[in-house]
């Protein structure tokens, strides 16, 4: 997981990057991985009384399953100084705020 403005600054760090600094043609970056629980207990550090349940969905988590335990962004790291801003707690704490303003912006009430 990334937030997206770590994904537009890497981006923008890897374009910039004087090209004798690049040993590759493409990179991953990489940010945070959490589980759902993980998740869960950073949102209930602003929404204690939060409650959730899960409903399974074999088709999406095989397809989850497919993918990579965790991108190595070890060579952005080194050649062009990749490191994200956002961690779980700025990623949580950034959408809550994104969605309170988009309610507010609706007139909906804010809890």
């Amino acid at each position: 997981m990334m937030h997206i403005s770590d994904c537009h600054r890497a981006t923008i760090e890897f374009m910039q990057a004087p090209e004798c600094q690049l040993s590759l043609r493409t990179y991953n970056i990489a940010a945070m991985s959490f589980t759902p629980e993980e998740l869960a207990q950073e949102i209930r550090k602003h929404l204690p009384h939060l409650k959730i349940t899960y409903n399974p969905d074999s088709v999406r988590q095989n397809i989850a399953d497919s993918w990579p335990v965790r991108f190595d962004d070890t060579n952005a790291r080194r050649d062009w100084g990749w490191a994200p801003i956002y961690a779980l707690e700025e990623l949580v704490s950034d959408m809550l705020r994104s969605i309170r303003q988009k309610r507010t912006n609706k007139g909906l009430p804010v809890s």
